[in-house]
């Protein structure tokens, strides 16, 4: 028979073998399995306040005496964590100490790290949250309320694109757009690296957009919103007009469905079957 109770046990074998008594029950015959390294492993992996933290305390905590050894367990083992994580925020990270003595030694960056694989736009990048709504869905167990993030971006050099995404907050919406817009891109060879070579259109629901080409050094005219996506592009002397239910999405998905039927003056040379020669290089032809 083993008594729990500590006064109890001192009592009948006295102090030293209540102590070995106890020791040989919590330790004597049992050995750490598989399973009980895996479930120790979990724990000393896992976040503050997950259920794997908090089965590994309750675990550690029914191998106690008593109320007040468990909270001396608990304060120990609180302990412990807080002094690995000084010990780890102290550490040096590996790639500064290797080769610390080459000059031509560059430590990674960080920021790589964050770079979406999926993307297709690198280098330069700038992008708008034109709109951020909030909408619901109405399901079988309540409504479920999100938000939806429309946003536009470019390199202001002939590629720009836009991006819309649904998340349960406004700024995980935003960020979700943004990524997306680097995905969906579009390039357009633009007439003197400022304009259109001829009078574009596009049509999404029941807005049409028009962009209307002008000399150069015209600058833009039109609808904000479009204005602002010509920009993305590089373009910067056009005349847009919008017709319709001229709504935010409907006015970005027609202009770039317009800016895709747009053909710089070689793809029409090359239709045409004819050479495409500039004044300048034909006055000295004399041509």
């Amino acid at each position: 028979m083993i008594l729990h109770d500590d006064a109890d046990l001192t009592k009948a074998v006295g102090p030293d073998a209540a102590s070995a008594l106890k020791y040989i029950e919590r330790y004597g015959d049992r050995q750490m399995g598989h399973e009980d390294f895996l479930r120790a492993a979990d724990f000393m992996t896992s976040d503050l306040g997950t259920t794997e933290d908090l089965v590994g305390r309750r675990r550690g905590l029914m191998e106690a005496w008593s109320p007040q050894e468990a909270k001396e367990l608990e304060e120990r083992l609180d302990e412990l964590i807080e002094e690995e994580a000084d010990n780890a925020w102290q550490t040096v990270p590996w790639n500064e100490n290797l080769m610390s003595d080459d000059k031509d030694f560059k430590p990674i960056r960080n920021d790589e790290e964050d770079v979406d694989p999926n993307q297709m736009a690198f280098g330069p990048w700038s992008d708008t949250v034109v709109r951020v709504d909030r909408v619901q869905k109405v399901q079988r167990g309540g409504t479920m309320v999100r938000y939806r993030a429309l946003v536009i971006g470019g390199n202001l050099n002939g590629c720009a694109g836009f991006g819309v995404a649904k998340a349960n907050a406004p700024n995980e919406a935003t960020a979700a757009a943004s990524r997306m817009a680097k995905r969906n891109i579009f390039f357009i060879d633009r007439y003197n690296g400022s304009g259109l070579t001829n009078d574009l259109a596009g049509r999404h629901n029941s807005c049409r957009v028009h962009l209307r080409s002008v000399n150069n050094n015209k600058g833009l005219n039109g609808h904000p919103l479009i204005m602002e996506i010509l920009k993305y592009f590089g373009i910067t002397d056009c005349t847009a007009k919008s017709h319709g239910n001229r709504n935010v999405y409907n006015v970005v998905r027609a202009t770039f469905k317009a800016i895709m039927t747009h053909e710089s003056l070689e793809d029409i040379a090359l239709k045409r079957g004819k050479r495409l020669m500039n004044l300048e290089r034909a006055k000295k032809l004399k041509i």
